[in-house]
């Protein structure tokens, strides 16, 4: 009997998206790949998400060994040109005891195209405070969900088929959801139409007995889809399972960069999904925020419930949580997002 040849781990394709290169000169300056670049479909700049992983992996650069990030806040100034190179300046603001900050500004030349702050904090054995949002006993179960890519958000907002460029995201990270089927919703509401037409013989309080009670029991099945889709609409929230495809290295720097990348990779998305609208032309993000509450690893499954928070005068804010297989919250991210119509031509 042959003995099996051990696989090795296969490397996440997500490293090649957020890799920098520390200059020689200058350790608090870094630059990116232009390469490596991607650029989405419908968008004119370089991904968001990939400028927030390259600025978090930035920021690690300097820091002292035993502090670990808690907070990122981002906020993209000007559209990136994808044919020039990023480069990424981190300025320490201040360190103390338990807490650093430091500073991030992209600039492309002598253009600011994104700032951050970034935040690092050394692990407290033992807390003043202890408690932990738990997973909702009533998470949707992942058989529940299927697979769902950035381009199918993309054409249920603008309802056409235009390709999508997402070789990069589906080699980097795998997205499951939970969201209603309108097909589904509509052919659920016109059976329910028909049913409620027909004169019942049903008596109340039993179900009673022959093809009619098939096509109840059926029908009814059909009002029970109705009641949980309705409350998804409603609840203006979306289910999801996401983890980073392949292996991280081990330093806790490179989980960090790799989730500020996959975190931003429906965000910007998910209100105009939710949302009714009509004649939208297109959408950006304004501001991207992070709130690392424990180390995790997001190469492992996460459960993420995202909700629209507010969608009013142009802007939107979604919140995202991401809970590991314990069952402990172990991120919160904020998104704010610009959107436009389209121009009305005038009479």
């Amino acid at each position: 009997m042959q003995p099996q040849k051990e696989t090795k781990p296969v490397e996440s394709p997500i490293l090649k998206q957020i890799a920098i290169r520390t200059l020689e000169k200058d350790p608090y300056a870094s630059v990116s790949i232009v390469e490596n670049h991607y650029l989405p479909s419908r968008s004119l700049s370089i991904f968001g998400g990939q400028v927030i992983g390259q600025a978090i992996l930035a920021a690690h650069t300097t820091i002292e060994n035993g502090l670990s990030i808690h907070s990122f806040h981002g906020k993209f100034i000007d559209r990136t040109d994808p044919s020039q190179p990023v480069v990424y300046k981190v300025s320490p603001l201040r360190t103390g005891n338990t807490v650093a900050n430091y500073l991030v500004h992209a600039f492309q030349y002598t253009r600011l195209v994104f700032i951050a702050t970034v935040s690092f904090h050394r692990f407290e054995k033992s807390p003043v405070l202890k408690y932990n949002q738990a997973l909702a006993t009533n998470f949707p179960d992942m058989s529940e969900t299927v697979s769902v890519k950035r381009s199918d958000y993309y054409h249920a907002i603008f309802n056409d088929n235009m390709k999508e460029n997402d070789e990069v995201l589906l080699a980097a990270m795998e997205v499951r959801h939970m969201l209603p089927n309108m097909k589904r919703v509509a052919a659920d509401i016109g059976k329910l139409k028909r049913f409620f037409e027909e004169p019942s013989t049903v008596p109340i309080g039993g179900i009673g007995k022959g093809s009619r009670a098939i096509k109840e029991s059926f029908r009814s099945g059909c009002l029970a889809n109705l009641t949980i889709w309705t409350s998804i609409i409603d609840s203006k929230t979306i289910h999801q399972f996401m983890r980073v495809k392949g292996q991280l290295p081990t330093h806790p720097k490179y989980n960090a960069a790799a989730f500020g990348m996959a975190s931003d990779a429906f965000s910007s998305q998910l209100p105009a999904v939710l949302v009714p609208h009509q004649d939208l032309a297109w959408m950006t993000s304004l501001d991207h925020v992070i709130y690392f509450h424990k180390p995790f690893d997001p190469t492992k499954w996460l459960a993420v419930q995202n909700k629209v928070a507010v969608a009013d005068g142009g802007r939107s804010v979604i919140e995202m949580k991401y809970w590991d297989k314990s069952g402990d919250l172990v991120a919160t991210v904020l998104q704010e997002g610009l959107f436009r119509g389209k121009s009305k031509s005038k009479l």
